[in-house]
Parts: structure tokens; sequence; C-alpha cells
């Protein structure tokens, strides 16, 4: 797709479906969004007009290179970030400018591939923690997974983040998350929205779970500052960060943003993005079945280590397919500071470009079977083939997800460690139905059963008693 900054000959506006004064399409996108994007691509094309959503115009980009990479510099995230903001405040997933330059050198390091891997003991103690509770649960008993890989997610991120023990503060934690939660997917598509001053039921409940938030690391925070024998955990690592430039390191406000930037990015898309792997593999064993082979060849059931992860490449290659499916982060937004070229269609200043993977990751002109499940798609060559942005879990150009080596690194040993003791199976009957809020959350849960997996020794112990 061809594009170049605006000029003052190109006047052509894209195509798009007929919307309501000031609310544009927002209607139609509310009933279904995934849906009602997909089709637009394929009824419109590349760049859609969807009207207007309060005085800014709306406008559908499919092929997301110019905007994130080529010309990122002129799309901010603007407007629509300010709910977000009322939870990491200054955060770096809300900075722009020199700012943010700032704030990623400062964090940066932290995300390092060898200091997350110093975090693989949290990871692999947590998820055994977890796998011991469902050794008591019988095979024809069903759990949410969805649920249990929130759960999971959840816990390995507090106690990585702030080595947190109490499970009290864990669950009054992940409690005031959960109303944050459903502050921020409430607020995803609103046009008018109110200030957190008016005392409806949903802004005083999300004050409350803020203020509970903010409480729980403040004082983790001056427990660390008064403290010099601090755990090996995220937070020790950011207060031990200094910018080259200024010699600074980051005062508590900071380190509370980027405690609760960490926090909201953290666990919520790799728990749904794992709730969705196990659904995958349950309606295809074949990929099961090859999953299977490739932990027994490399671990044969022992506890993976940092070391394992590449030579994982399948259970890699499955979860990569989980997200260009079922993507956790489905929808971004930008707006432009300055009137643009897209594809040949002319997008005036201060508009909303939303940016889908969901969409993307579904495109026939990059992907040859777009609905199939197929782990295969991510091989070296494979990969090499596509266009650099035909696939972006992650986000991309300048404004990638820092945390991008942790989530990956975190869900490689779970789908590992799990897959090595059971198998899942979806309960035949239950709806499973994507729920796009501020992640790709499957609607009603995904309900499994648990069967164990038999080791030879199992097979062989009966035997060798005799």
């Amino acid at each position: 797709m061809h594009k170049q900054s605006i000029s003052p000959r190109v006047s052509k506006a894209p195509p798009g479906p007929i919307g309501y004064p000031i609310i544009g399409n927002l209607p139609q996108m509310l009933r279904n969004p995934l849906q009602f994007l997909t089709n637009a691509v394929q009824e419109y094309g590349e760049v859609v007009h969807l009207g207007a959503m309060g005085p800014q115009q709306l406008y559908l980009v499919s092929h997301p290179e110019y905007i994130l990479q080529e010309n990122s510099r002129n799309y901010i995230k603007g407007e629509n970030f300010k709910s977000i903001k009322q939870v990491i405040g200054n955060g770096l997933a809300v900075a722009e400018g020199d700012s943010w330059r700032r704030e990623r050198r400062l964090m940066q390091p932290t995300f390092h591939r060898h200091r997350v891997g110093a975090l693989v003991t949290f990871m692999t103690k947590t998820i055994s923690q977890m796998l011991d509770t469902w050794s008591s649960i019988g095979s024809d008993k069903p759990l949410d997974v969805f649920t249990q890989m929130m759960q999971l997610a959840q816990n390995i991120l507090l106690k990585s983040l702030l080595s947190i023990d109490s499970e009290d503060e864990i669950s009054e934690m992940n409690q005031a998350w959960d109303t944050a939660y459903e502050y921020l997917s409430s607020q995803l598509w609103a046009v008018f929205k109110l200030p957190l001053w008016v005392p409806t039921p949903k802004n005083r409940a999300f004050v409350q779970a803020m203020g509970t938030l903010d409480r729980i690391v403040y004082r983790i925070i001056r427990s660390r500052r008064e403290n010099s024998n601090s755990p090996d955990d995220l937070l020790s690592m950011l207060m031990d960060t200094y910018d080259e430039e200024s010699g600074q390191g980051m005062s508590d406000k900071q380190l509370r943003d980027e405690i609760m930037t960490i926090f909201t990015g953290g666990f919520e898309t790799s728990a749904a993005v794992l709730a969705w792997t196990w659904y995958l593999l349950s309606l295809h064993p074949h990929v099961e079945s090859r999953l299977q082979d490739e932990l027994k060849s490399v671990l044969n059931g022992r506890t993976p280590t940092l070391e394992d992860l590449p030579k994982l490449k399948y259970t890699r290659m499955v979860l990569e397919e989980s997200m260009r499916l079922y993507p956790g982060a489905w929808v971004y937004t930008r707006t432009n500071l300055q009137a643009d070229e897209v594809g040949g269609y002319h997008i005036p200043a201060n508009s909303v470009i939303i940016i889908s993977p969901y969409v993307t990751h579904r495109l026939p002109a990059f992907w040859e079977n777009p609905e199939d499940f197929d782990p295969e798609g991510f091989t070296k060559e494979q990969a090499a083939a596509r266009p650099r942005y035909a696939y972006y879990p992650f986000g991309g150009g300048p404004h990638q997800c820092i945390g991008e080596i942790f989530a990956m690194t975190e869900m490689q040993l779970i789908v590992a460690m799990v897959a090595q003791k059971y198998r899942l199976h979806l309960v035949p009957g239950h709806p499973v139905e994507e729920e796009p809020m501020f992640t790709l959350r499957p609607r009603h849960g995904i309900l499994m059963t648990l069967e164990p997996q038999i080791s030879l020794g199992d097979v062989y112990a009966p035997d060798m008693q005799k």
C-alpha cells in the first residue's frame, strides 16, 4: 500500500458505511465490533471511514505499518487514552514525546531477556502451586480455564512485580483490578464520558478500587525505600534504574505509575490468550499431539527452565497462532496530529484511527487460510514471507509492548507445565463466544475438564511391584 504525507492535491475521502450524525456507525459497532470491523474491511478496503465519534472522525486502517512505524510521530494515543491514564497516571503506555523517550529508557533494561530470566523461578513455582490444586479436581468436574488463567497470571505478576506473599492482599488487589477493568471497558467506545467527580455507582466503585490499589502499591514502595534487603523482583529492578542522561532514578509517583502500567497490561491479555489456547488445542487433537511430542522430547516430565524455551519451538508456534486468531489486545486507537494521506485517502487532522490486530490477522491477503488454526504458519520461512505488520499481537513501531519477552516467557512456561500434566477437553455444549472488551475475553468463560497425562512410570509401576 503506497503512502506519503498529505499534499494539497489529495482530497479523496475513504469509503465507508453510512452512519448517523455525531455517533457515526457506533451503534452497529457496539452490537458486534469484531464482525462489524471485519465486514467493513471486506466491503470497503484497507481504509474505511466509520463516520463521526463526537467531534472526531473515525477511520479503520487494516494495513497499519504506516501508522505504527513509518509516520508514527504523527500518530499519538490522544484523547481515547484518557480513561487509561486514570489508572496508570503518566506511565509508559500513555506517555508521548520526550516524556515517553525518558520513560522507555528507564524501563527498557528491566524487561531485557536476562532480567526477565531471573523471574522464571517465581513463574514456575506459582504454576506448580496451581497444578497442585488441580490434582484434587476429578476428571468429571468442569472448571473455567479463563478464570484459572486469570488467577494464575495475576498471581505470577504480583509475585514477580511486588513479591506479595499475602493471599489476602493478592485477593484485595485482584478484586480492585476487576472493578477498574469494568470501568475501562465501559469507556472504550463511549462518546460522552462523565468525569469521575460525577457520583455514579460505576464512578464511585472505580475511585474506591483505585484507592485500594494506590494504598497497597505506595505502602510497598515506602517499605522498599526503608529496607536495603529487597527481593529480586521487577520493583527492585525499577528502583535500581537510573536515567543515563540525567542520572536520576524514579520518584515514588513514577514507580507507582509504572507499576500500574505493568499491572494493567501484564496479565489480562496473557490470561485471555492462554484460555483461547486451551480451547483451540481441545478442538485440534493433532496439534495437541505434536505439542506433547515436543514436550516429551525436550522436557521428559521435568519443570522447564529458561534455557529450555528456545528448544520449545512448536510450543511457541502454538501460542503465536492462538494470538493470531484471538489477540488479547484486539484493538488500538491513534490520533493524528496533522492531516495525512493513508492508502491514497485524505485523513483530516485530529481523527481517531482504529487499528485492529484481530482484523489484520484474518486478512486473506496475508493468510492463506485465515480462519484455520495452524501453528505451522509460524515457521521461520512462513513468517519471513509475510509483510512485517501482517502480525502484531504486541503492537508495533517505537511503542511496541515493552513486556513482550515477559509475556512470552510466562505463557510458554504455563503451556509446557500444564500440558505435561493434563489434556484439557471442552465441555460439550458449552457456548464459546468472543467478548471484545478492554481485552478479547471469552464471554461465558471456557468450561473444560481435566484428563491427567499418563507417564511411562504410571504404566509400568504396577508390574514392577509384583
